[in-house]
């Protein structure tokens, strides 16, 4: 009985101390998964990698995380840090499921150094630190690790700039023949107290380096930078995302890319102390001018157009110097408004103004046109030079259709006295006589001017009907130059209606004129309205010149004169 009893006993203590043991590992076991739960590795693609060149960093979790979860301030202070993507995927094998997810980011260094990436905590999981050595991309070439897919260069037009002078920043993107560009976007590089404006549309094209092709993108900006001294260009930077062709396959999966270029340091040359004038700084200025009628004499009150083309290289139209001209006063001047243009001819940029002034001659003798002269620096020769216009006489001459005034004012009287004493002398059957026939003179008189009137508005309905401007413009430039004011206001009239046939009623408030081609309309006919006195007085050499600068160039009827036209048409 006493066995029995302790053989129960020691089985019982061994019962409880297998059952301990059974606890103690199961807490074991419990405690070693819950550590193994989360467990997350960082890795690069490359190192060492090369300055302006992306690698590739990658952040990969045994479980389901998101990239929220991940905060990358850590990186910006020596990297350009692009999106992070993220992918999850599930395995079952041999009963067992596992989840891994990756977080990929695109870096960029961006100086030359040795470098930590510092170690990353998400769920109270930590990464290890890496070091990363970013080279000089000579540095890779010796070492023959520059063998990339894509590449970033820049490059300028000119080493020797000056404070004001227009430069091209070209910048190409090199593209491997066995990678494609799946998207991207090139950002445009930054100055401090300057312009960049980008030229042209970009070129494709496409060219062998060492033995590789690469297909090329290049674009060209135009840099001026307004301070003397030294200065950077931030360059540009290529983001996108590309797809690379493996063995076997045509195109493996994308891959965010980005690529930055050179950064450009330049000492910006200051305006030589010896300059003279307004500052222009180029390689190519010219003047040129044209008149028409090209011819060594005029007529006074003829017209005269004389046209001044600016041409520049390599400057923008906004930097164009003002082109003062000191006008005689033996002529009225009339300008029109200056004209800008930019174009390309063999790969050289040019800014172009052009002038046009109307030049009508008042007095009979010499008339010289002024000459023109603009300094400028040639920043080839490093020498300042002029563009110039020599002065050019003519010669004015009287009007063709000038007609002298005779002095006539004794002929009067002399018939009066002549008259009087007939009348005293002459019968009374003569006296009879005479107011009969002065009676018939006076009734010819009204019968013709009735008849007249009459034929006179059935020719300007025929004129109205048949005639066109430009067979209409010479009656109208005679009776402007012989101070017609009474014919110039009709044939006027006719003119702007054939001009514009379009309009029921022309007004001159509807049409496409100019201010000071209105106002000058405007005084002829208040000149010839009624029994206006002035008539004899008025002067149509400056009607005369606005009408032939509408004539040249004939406005287009604007939206809201076609709003006009139409409720005239559809009254």
């Amino acid at each position: 009985m006493v066995k029995a009893v302790q053989t129960h006993r020691r089985g019982y203590k061994f019962s409880l101390m297998a059952n301990i043991f059974i606890l103690a590992g199961l807490l074991c076991t419990l405690s070693s998964q819950a550590n193994a739960a989360l467990k997350i590795t960082a890795s690069v693609n490359q190192n060492p990698v090369v300055q302006g060149s992306s690698f590739i960093l990658e952040i990969r979790a045994n479980e389901g995380i998101s990239a929220s979860d991940w905060d990358s301030s850590a990186l910006l202070a020596n990297f350009v840090v692009g999106r992070t993507s993220s992918n999850s995927q599930s395995r079952y094998f041999n009963g067992k499921t596992t989840h891994i997810t990756t977080l990929t980011t695109v870096l960029m260094a961006r100086n030359i150094g040795a470098y930590t990436i510092p170690a990353f905590t998400i769920d109270g999981a930590t990464t290890q630190p890496i070091k990363v050595n970013v080279i000089s991309s000579t540095t890779a070439n010796s070492r023959g690790l520059n063998d990339r897919n894509i590449e970033l260069k820049v490059n300028v037009s000119t080493e020797t700039i000056y404070v004001g002078q227009q430069f091209i920043y070209t910048t190409t993107l090199y593209i491997a023949q066995n990678t494609k560009m799946q998207s991207g976007n090139l950002t445009e590089p930054t100055v401090t107290d300057g312009v960049v404006k980008q030229i042209g549309k970009d070129e494709n094209a496409s060219q062998i380096i060492n033995g590789r092709r690469f297909e090329t993108i290049t674009r060209q900006y135009a840099i001026t930078i307004n301070t003397a001294g030294e200065t950077t260009i931030s360059p540009t930077r290529f983001e996108g995302q590309v797809s690379t062709a493996k063995r076997g396959y045509r195109f493996g999966s994308v891959t965010p890319v980005i690529i930055q270029a050179d950064t450009l340091h330049l000492n910006i040359q200051t305006q030589p102390t010896d300059y003279q004038g307004e500052w222009l700084v180029s390689d190519f200025v010219q003047l040129v001018e044209e008149f028409q009628p090209l011819q060594n004499s005029y007529q006074q009150g003829e017209s005269i157009t004389r046209t001044i083309t600016l041409t520049v290289a390599n400057v923008d139209k906004s930097a164009l110097p003002d082109l003062a001209i000191s006008w005689p006063k033996t002529a009225k001047i009339y300008p029109d408004k200056p004209q800008f243009t930019n174009f390309s001819q063999q790969g050289t940029h040019f800014s172009q103004q052009v002038l046009s002034f109307a030049i009508i001659p008042n007095k009979i003798g010499k008339l010289t046109l002024p000459a023109l002269s603009i300094p400028w620096f040639n920043n080839k020769t490093q020498q300042q030079e002029w563009a110039t216009l020599p002065a050019k006489t003519v010669t004015i001459v009287a009007s063709e259709n000038s007609v002298p005034v005779e002095n006539n004012i004794n002929k009067p009287n002399s018939e009066t006295n002549s008259t009087s004493s007939i009348a005293t002398t002459e019968s009374s059957i003569w006296r009879w006589l005479t107011f009969i026939f002065a009676g018939l003179w006076l009734l010819t008189c009204v019968t013709w001017f009735v008849l007249r009137r009459g034929n006179q508005q059935i020719y300007n309905q025929k004129v109205a009907n048949t005639a066109t401007p430009d067979n209409i413009w010479p009656q109208l430039e005679t009776a402007l130059k012989n101070n017609d004011a009474k014919q110039s206001s009709r044939l006027l009239h006719v003119w702007l209606k054939l001009q514009w046939p379009e309009i029921k009623d022309p007004h001159l408030a509807s049409l496409p004129m100019s201010q000071e081609c209105l106002q000058t309309c405007q005084q002829l006919l208040s000149c010839t309205y009624g029994k206006n006195t002035d008539v004899t007085n008025w002067q149509g050499q400056a009607l005369l010149a606005q009408l032939i600068t509408l004539r040249n160039s004939k406005p287009i009827i604007t939206t809201s004169q076609q709003l006009s036209i139409k409720t005239q048409l559809n009254p």
